[in-house]
């Protein structure tokens, strides 16, 4: 693989759009699964509910939205909002 020029190099911020986009998408499809499921998409039956606590802890716990999101806006912006 050829080595990155500065003006292709990946920054932090293409870093935070991929993740928070895929958060964001996995846990619709999580929620989508769980009604198509019904009752059941709430039981241990299916691993889906485990799957879905998962996301919405990780998401919760590390703020990782909100984290994405400052990174997001300060390289739209070039303000930081926060220190």
């Amino acid at each position: 693989m050829p080595p990155q020029t500065a003006a292709r190099r990946r920054r932090p911020e293409h870093v935070s759009f991929g993740k928070l986009n895929n958060v964001r998408e996995a846990i619709e499809i999580a929620r989508e699964v769980r009604t198509i499921l019904d009752g059941n998409g709430i039981t241990l039956k299916y691993p889906l509910i485990r799957r879905a606590n998962n996301l919405e802890s990780v998401r919760t716990y590390e703020g990782t939205s909100e984290v994405h999101t400052f990174v997001l806006g300060k390289a739209i912006t070039g303000d930081q909002a926060f220190r």
